[in-house]
């Protein structure tokens, strides 16, 4: 690897480490606009910026941004990704992304003739917006894509990385219809709820970008902190992570199909690997991908976490045959 290449990965370890654990949210925040404005700048002209919901990303899409020919485009395309961006419930990753998606975009269109776009969601962050703003959000940006846009949900992945896996297991627990339900999801480093603990954690503890004050930052961000004469009572009497009990029936919520990347090295690898095992037991068609040498979000960083070519290469090869497979079915 070059030397800026060196100089990018470890800056961009240290800022996401620190913003994951920082107290306060709006530190973090600063932090992470300051690290795309200087080192994630690429494929600026794939993004167009809804209005409401969120962005899309596609191939020169700057250059005829009207909304007629986003509608051609949305027409034509296979799939359509909606990607629910993580950052630990408090800031969003999202825009660090685009260069990894434009990879998978360009490798669907060549490999598999698949046209597609992604669409980046836009949601309220806590601490200041708890539970369940964030899935009121997410789930408003579906309902928009298959109501006012006409987007067939057969049509429609969606995604999600860190704790954007959480707010996309709830927001499809609680405010999407079964019946309604994308063709298929993918989850990258997926955090879901489950206390800090595990060999993941033992093994990993150290040399992962997460540590127990990032879950414990994650945790008050997205239900508050609760003390012991109060219980907190979320709006519409909901919980989140319910999707965790045992009551819950993942194949009735889930798509059919999900992809899961994790890595080796990662303190979340046991908690997604339970999410994996669960969903497959319920029926869902699970694949999962699993890089030894892989912290917390390498598949959306492939280029700055991963060395061998032959890795990131088979990470993209993998996610090319999911959407294949997802479209087949």
């Amino acid at each position: 690897m070059s030397i800026f290449s060196d100089f990018k990965r470890w800056v961009t370890v240290w800022a996401l480490t620190f913003a994951f654990s920082f107290p306060k949210a709006s530190t973090p925040r600063r932090v992470i606009y300051f690290l795309r404005l200087f080192l994630f700048q690429g494929r600026r002209d794939w993004i167009h910026k809804d209005e409401t919901h969120g962005y899309w990303i596609a191939e020169d899409l700057k250059k005829n941004a009207k909304r007629e020919a986003i509608q051609d485009r949305i027409s034509e395309a296979n799939i359509i990704i909606l990607w629910v961006p993580g950052g630990g419930f408090r800031f969003d990753l999202g825009q660090l992304y685009t260069s990894t998606f434009a990879t998978w975009m360009r490798a669907l269109d060549a490999d598999k003739n698949i046209k597609s776009m992604v669409f980046v969601a836009d949601y309220k962050h806590g601490p200041d917006n708890l539970f369940p703003a964030a899935i009121k959000d997410v789930g408003d940006t579906y309902h928009w894509l298959t109501e006012t846009l006409n987007i067939d949900p057969k049509k429609i992945i969606i995604g999600g990385d860190d704790a954007g896996v959480a707010i996309a297991l709830d927001t499809l627990l609680n405010k999407i219809d079964p019946s309604k339900k994308p063709a298929g999801m993918i989850c990258a480093s997926p955090y879901t709820g489950l206390e800090a603990g595990g060999e993941s954690w033992r093994t990993n503890l150290g040399l992962d970008i997460l540590n127990e004050n990032s879950i414990t930052r994650m945790e008050n961000a997205y239900m508050g902190i609760e003390s012991e004469d109060e219980v907190i009572e979320y709006e519409g009497g909901l919980s989140p992570f319910a999707y965790l009990r045992d009551s819950v029936d993942l194949g009735s919520l889930l798509p059919s199909r999900m992809l899961v990347y994790l890595g080796g090295k990662e303190v979340l690898l046991e908690e997604g690997g339970l999410l994996a095992n669960r969903a497959a037991r319920s029926g869902v068609q699970v694949m999962v991908v699993q890089e030894p040498s892989g912290i917390h979000l390498w598949s959306m960083f492939p280029d700055i976490f991963i060395k061998q070519d032959d890795v990131k290469q088979y990470a993209v090869d993998r996610f090319v045959d999911f959407v294949a497979g997802t479209i087949k079915k």
